[in-house]
């Protein structure tokens, strides 16, 4: 098989998706009509166009409405089937994909669809050409691939095969088993698309949600399983309708569509690329600090029981832990992880431990993955890293690394001892614009084995936030992914404020909120204040001890529950010119990330903020500036 992707899966003209695609390293591509229709050159001048880029053209599509028609109607189909042959000849491709017909007066009938494309295929054969035949979702009489199948096979015809796509086939559910039956030959082109799980119509989910495989919700191993089981060695060609991929960069766009190529390659027995690494955990984070922020900062980590445990025997950073939270306090103004124009103290670098770094790598690198080396960066460690789509560091570790990186690089005279109750880095919330969401979602689960949650909609008070979860085999790593359409939800104010996407709260799990809240309290840190109505409805929701539910009103304190236990959270207010806040929980046996709270919890920091923004225009506002 060999990598394509149809033109309509980019932004631009024509002249920008093709250099798009040829510069991501595709083989093919598949001519989408639209974008030749508004060509100013000549079709013969668009197939010099694409051939001059080294790309192959697989096929012009699409042929609409053929099938199953009478009378006139029936002549003006072929008539407008000679005219795309005169297309194909001056463009330099052999084959036209046709799909199933929703013409109104079109007749059922398989053995009716056969004839007409046996003649089909007399006609494409007297010119040397081809014509792959498609199952539309909502295709008026055929919308299954078994269908189109039975049709070409009674077709009967060389010149007339079958066209595979994943998104009308699990679109409608459709079985994957009889794909394993058909002759590799008889298949002239597969098309794929992922796609996330809605209840809507056929035609709309289609138009405006598929996606590359690696960031939709669809089987695609077990489609990519069966596609082997043929032995077919064509084009395997993405063809999205997206209205994000539409908005963003073409060249961003055309380097993810090859790396989910590779991604459906690596599914195959035969693709020689290592599996998937499970993530064990977050070995830490790292924090580039404006050196004005540094002593805040300290304090906050020392009221929730961390302590500095190692400074770095040469940069100006160190070594914060507690139970398995580990985080780098970097204030070298040269450091790499910087995101270039983000001056505000920010997460800049995550280190991700894997039982076996060099496998991940080596996968990653396969997949099309930019690898940071430390020589590229001049960092005295030995961890290489993934660059991130928001600029940011990746580091994927293992415990020997780890061990050494700790012992070589944060050396320590006395090895102070934490107090607190902090276990682990619960999970980490990360905002993005649409396209970087997809982007990273991709990224993740191309590299990494990791299960994702269905996504759901986070209800802003300025709009809808889509929120989806990644997280692996034990809970002890969870990455939330957020973007939204709306322009002035928190996740796209942190994405406008900060110039581009990133890291926006970090959940720190203690096994005592209680004693964590107590210890914040103590040291006068601020917290973000919940509204008592909040608690009334809590009240109102849950079976709690009132002495319970006035402690957590007290101390600000945010509860949920479900069939598998408590979850209990509390939100640090957000210093000015820190991109992040932290919020921290006690999960027992619960499973999500108290969803439910996150709109009390976005309106009450978007209320604090109008009010410190209000008090600082009237000179006498608090040091702090609350940025969500």
């Amino acid at each position: 098989m060999y990598s394509s992707i149809a033109t309509v899966c980019l932004s631009g003209s024509l002249e920008e998706k093709v250099d798009a695609i040829a510069q991501a390293g595709f083989e093919g591509l598949e001519l989408f009509e639209n974008d030749l229709t508004a060509f100013t050159g000549t079709p013969r001048e668009a197939g010099e166009l694409i051939r001059s880029r080294g790309l192959k053209l697989v096929t012009l599509q699409p042929f609409r409405d053929f099938e199953g028609l009478q009378g006139r109607a029936r002549e003006r189909a072929f008539d407008r089937a000679e005219h795309k042959f005169d297309l194909m000849e001056e463009l330099g491709t052999d084959l036209l994909m046709a799909c199933s017909t929703v013409h109104p007066d079109s007749l059922p009938g398989l053995s009716r669809a056969a004839d007409d494309y046996y003649e089909l295929g007399e006609r494409a054969a007297r010119r040397h050409l081809r014509v792959a035949y498609e199952a539309l979702a909502w295709g008026r009489h055929i919308h299954d691939y078994r269908d189109s199948w039975e049709v070409v096979r009674r077709a009967a015809h060389p010149s007339v095969g079958l066209v595979l796509d994943t998104f009308h086939i699990f679109s409608r559910q459709t079985e994957l088993g009889t794909i394993g039956r058909i002759p590799g030959d008889r298949i002239f082109l597969v098309q794929t698309a992922d796609a996330p799980r809605l209840s809507m119509d056929h035609l709309s989910w289609s138009r405006h949600y598929r996606c590359f495989p690696g960031q939709g919700e669809l089987q695609m191993d077990k489609f990519m399983g069966m596609l082997q089981e043929t032995r077919y060695d064509g084009p395997l060609s993405h063809e999205i309708f997206n209205d994000v991929f539409r908005m963003g960069h073409s060249d961003q766009t055309a380097r993810d569509g090859l790396r989910s190529y590779h991604l459906l390659r690596s599914m195959q027995d035969d693709s020689g690329i290592p599996a998937p690494q499970p993530i064990e955990s977050v070995a830490f984070l790292e924090i580039a600090v404006d050196p004005e922020d540094l002593q805040r900062l300290r304090e906050l980590l020392s009221a929730l029981g961390m302590a500095c445990v190692g400074r770095h025997h040469t940069l100006n950073a160190e070594r914060w832990a507690a139970g398995d939270v580990n985080l780098v306090l970097n204030t070298e103004a040269s450091f790499t992880g910087r995101v270039p124009g983000r001056e505000a103290t920010a997460i800049t670098a995550i280190g991700l431990k894997v039982s076996n770094a060099y496998e991940a790598f080596k996968r990653a690198d396969k997949l099309g993955y930019d690898i940071v080396e430390p020589e590229e960066v001049g960092a005295s460690h030995r961890m290489s890293a993934l660059r991130n789509v928001d600029g940011s560091l990746s580091y994927i570790i293992d415990d020997s690394q780890l061990s050494r990186t700790w012992d070589r690089e944060f050396p320590v005279d006395v090895q102070p001892v934490p107090n607190g109750a902090l276990v682990d880095i619960d999970h980490i919330s990360v905002a993005l614009s649409y396209h970087d969401y997809l982007s990273l979602m991709l990224q993740y689960r191309a590299i990494f084995q990791l299960e994702i949650t269905p996504s759901f909609d986070v209800t802003d008070p300025r709009g809808l936030i889509q929120s989806q979860v990644l997280q692996n085999y034990n809970g002890r790593f969870r990455l939330a992914l957020n973007a939204s359409a709306s322009p002035n939800t928190a996740s796209n104010r942190f994405v406008r404020q900060y110039g581009g996407s990133g890291i926006h709260h970090v959940a720190l799990r203690t096994e005592s909120v209680r004693a964590t809240s107590a210890a914040l309290q103590q040291a006068g840190t601020p917290m973000l204040p919940i509204p008592g109505n909040y608690y009334r409805d809590l009240a109102a929701r849950f079976d709690l001890p009132a002495q319970t539910q006035a402690w957590m009103q007290d101390h600000h304190i945010l509860f949920d529950q479900d069939d598998s236990g408590e979850f209990h959270q509390l939100y640090v207010e957000q210093p000015a010119h820190q991109a992040f806040f932290f919020e921290l929980v006690q999960r027992d046996g619960y499973q999500g990330l108290g969803a439910p709270n996150a709109f009390v919890r976005v309106t009450a920091q978007q209320r604090l903020e109008a009010e410190t923004l209000t008090a600082h225009r009237d000179g006498d506002g608090p040091d702090t500036l609350h940025h969500r």
